[in-house]
């Protein structure tokens, strides 16, 4: 019996922003979708809101289409006589509700250049918020580390079989970068506008948490986005305070918390300083 694909994370944004359909070509399983950022995606696992159910079928068929919105965008759900009970779930659930979704990624092409991405669930379950915050950072940590892959893909000026062959020790989508970054053009604005996507993203759980969990909840992102930072500033000799915190003065993170946030990664054993001023990952 073959393993199934593991179920992959992807923010609606990007999963929408995909029109790159593969099969067996590159050792995967039929039917796969690869993402801007290079990652496979024969299944995926998302959380989110479901804001809309619909039964679209015609007479005496069912298929419902639903609707799940995270803070980047809306998934398309569409489940039928092959999805029993996915079904049978969505044709009972009130909306709005928070649900969590494992199924196989779509892309539907009525004609040339137009294309429709969805989920076709194995399982769908009602979730709490706690979840779906959950969901949103792991997400967001998930995109970041497959962001910077990509800008190392694109800093070494190797393309094809040969950008296949030095990603492979690295990552498991060696495969999919290769044919991604050609396929869709990749450029260093593009990974800045997911990755501002994913800034954003992280700020929307924020203000739904209670007040009594947000403090905790902003140093865990701190430590998530200051620690992107330096692994995307640092280009072999690690990173000036200087430079790090101007960043991070961007994304509206003062000298107290970078200070704090480089403490947490220090006493992590996650971050060191080779030189005095200059910092950078373990």
């Amino acid at each position: 019996m073959s393993e199934r694909e593991v179920a992959r994370r992807t923010f609606a944004r990007e999963f929408n922003d995909s029109n790159l359909q593969q099969g067996e070509s590159i050792d995967r399983s039929p039917n796969f979708i690869v993402t801007p950022t290079g990652i496979i995606c024969n299944r995926v696992f998302i959380v989110g809101v479901l804001t809309e159910v619909e039964n679209i079928g015609l007479e005496g068929q069912t298929m419902y289409r639903a609707r799940i919105a995270d803070p980047t965008g809306v998934f398309t759900v569409y489940a039928g006589e092959y999805q029993p009970s996915a079904a049978l779930f969505l044709s009972s659930i009130k909306t709005p509700a928070y649900v969590a979704v494992v199924g196989k990624a779509r892309m539907f092409t009525p004609e040339k250049g137009a294309y429709y991405m969805s989920v076709r669930p194995e399982e769908i379950n009602l979730v709490d918020e706690y979840v779906r915050n959950r969901w949103v950072y792991m997400t967001s940590l998930f995109t970041l580390e497959a962001i910077r892959t990509m800008e190392r893909a694109m800093e070494s000026g190797l393309r094809g079989s040969e950008l296949e062959r030095y990603m492979s020790a690295t990552t498991p989508d060696a495969a999919g970068i290769a044919i991604a970054l050609d396929h869709y053009h990749v450029s260093v604005d593009r990974m800045e506008a997911y990755r501002q996507m994913v800034m954003d993203a992280l700020a929307t759980i924020l203000d739904v948490m209670p007040k009594e969990k947000k403090e905790a909840s902003s140093d865990g992102m701190a430590l998530a986005i200051i620690e992107d930072m330096i692994k995307r500033l640092d280009r072999g000799d690690g990173v000036s305070y200087e430079v790090l915190l101007d960043a991070a003065e961007k994304l509206g993170y003062g000298e107290m918390s970078v200070e704090k946030t480089l403490n947490a990664l220090m006493d992590a054993g996650r971050c060191y300083e080779p030189r005095i001023g200059i910092l950078k990952l373990i």
